[in-house]
């Protein structure tokens, strides 16, 4: 593992990016046991309240709150630039975060009616009727609103003081603008929820706004800029080709800049919605070129030892792959999209299949590393002595039998859920079962983690 490049010194204290990490699995739990509720009317439309609710408690819950506490994390190490105030900040950052998402999940579910049928203007018509409760999206566009702008003046400011740029950074600002992008159209969607302020632009129009730059520009650019650095390091591979690493990002944003102005005249009558698809192709073209690239350097990896976050990273980019196919196909035979299950399965396909599972892969890399790195450093730094106490290596960090019992329940959920249109009989919440037992249990993995770190920290002072 080659940390060469890296400014260990400036690591945040354990207790940032864990915060973080040890919630995600508890929202993922939540999404379970909700998903075993509802069964298979979630899947009814991608309007519906339910799934709404669902979705918002995966991506909030599970991917923003690793996302956070990782950006946090590498923002010193990768940058050198040390986060301001980190234990005060993430703390803040955390508590509205969590309890930001939980009040905006709530609102969903006690929303009036529950399903959304208005394909027009289905915000709307949800706003236009009495919402049971109100105050909760109030609640979470307040608490959601003060986290992400925090986070970005954070993590801007530190960005701002990078003096030596790179692939890897630019990725990093890029990916800020997408967030605050997405931040902004999806505050203006809870105003529209809450009866706040009502838009006069097309609620379904703002949505696929949020929902794009949020899944395109936000997660998967700064899943790039991480993989930039975390790949090759990891999982001993070759550095991703320079050209990669210089265009491929830029392309996408700006791409990704095109598309919402096509999309947005098409909305207005003003363009043929023909262009906005031309470029979701040069979108799709850029996430495959990704896709095989890092599948191509896995390949060619220097240790051919067999790596749980390795499986993680391809079942991604495989459901990655398999999400531009099914979008393709969309684009193609404009009939496929006028069934529900198509945005249903395209959502599968990229949330839970491709970003829940590099984000999962990550953790399993990421963990170890933190503990080791902190152990190492509370020796040397509170103890000023070497290897008074042995310390764990990376592989004795996690179980490696549990870890891949999770894996492995994790892709049985997901291909139940992408089964979902078969129809048998209470395949969603045996989906949901399966994957309350994944989350269960890399929460499981993960707390372990921690009881390591602070069984050893105990007997370095014991030993003193």
């Amino acid at each position: 593992m080659n940390t060469a490049n890296l400014a260990l010194q400036q690591t945040p204290p354990i207790s940032v990016p864990f915060r973080f990490f040890l919630t995600a699995p508890l929202f993922g739990v939540l999404a379970s046991v909700l998903l075993v509720w509802r069964g298979v009317e979630l899947f009814s439309s991608r309007w519906n309240v339910d799934l709404l609710a669902l979705t918002h408690l995966v991506v909030l819950g599970v991917i923003c709150m690793v996302m956070m506490g990782a950006v946090l994390q590498l923002i010193p190490i990768l940058m050198g630039v040390p986060i301001p105030h980190s234990r005060w900040v993430s703390t803040v950052l955390h508590l509205f975060l969590t309890l930001g998402t939980l009040a905006l999940a709530c609102g969903f579910l006690e929303m009036l009616p529950p399903p959304l049928h208005c394909v027009a203007h289905p915000l709307k018509e949800v706003s236009a009727a009495q919402l049971e409760s109100v105050w909760l999206f109030k609640s979470a566009i307040l608490l959601l609103g003060l986290s992400f702008v925090m986070f970005l003046g954070v993590a801007g400011y530190c960005l701002i003081q990078v003096t030596v740029h790179n692939p890897i950074s630019w990725a990093m600002q890029l990916a800020f603008m997408s967030l605050a992008v997405t931040v902004t159209i999806g505050l203006m969607l809870g105003a529209t929820f809450s009866n706040t302020w009502m838009v006069s632009w097309s609620p379904v129009m703002l949505t696929q706004w949020h929902l794009t730059w949020g899944l395109v520009g936000w997660v998967s650019v700064l899943v790039m800029g991480v993989a930039y650095q975390v790949v090759p390091m990891f999982q001993i591979t070759p550095q991703y080709p320079l050209k990669v690493r210089t265009w491929l990002v830029p392309i996408l944003f700006l791409s990704l800049i095109g598309w919402a102005i096509f999309y947005g005249l098409a909305n207005l009558n003003q363009w043929s919605f023909s262009w906005s698809q031309l470029v979701e192709g040069v979108l799709g073209i850029g996430l495959s070129v990704f896709a095989i690239t890092t599948l191509f350097l896995q390949s060619r990896r220097l240790r051919k030892l067999p790596d749980l976050t390795l499986n993680y990273w391809r079942v991604g980019m495989v459901c990655l792959l398999m999400a531009v196919g099914w979008r393709f196909t969309g684009i193609l035979w404009p009939a496929v999209t006028t069934q529900p299950v198509y945005e249903i399965i395209l959502g599968i396909l990229f949330i839970a299949g491709f970003v829940l599972s590099v984000i999962q892969g990550m953790l399993y890399k990421i963990i170890p590393f933190l503990v080791w790195l902190h152990l190492q450093n509370r020796q040397l730094d509170v103890l000023k002595a070497v290897r008074l106490v042995k310390l764990p290596n990376m592989k004795q960090v996690f179980s490696e039998r549990w870890a891949r019992r999770q894996f492995w329940l994790y892709l049985f959920g997901l291909a139940l859920l992408l089964a979902t249109p078969i129809g048998l009989p209470g395949i969603v919440q045996i989906a949901g079962v399966v994957w309350f037992c994944s989350f269960l249990l890399l929460g499981y993995n993960l707390y372990s983690a921690l009881w390591l770190y602070l069984s050893v920290s105990r007997q370095m002072v014991a030993s003193t």
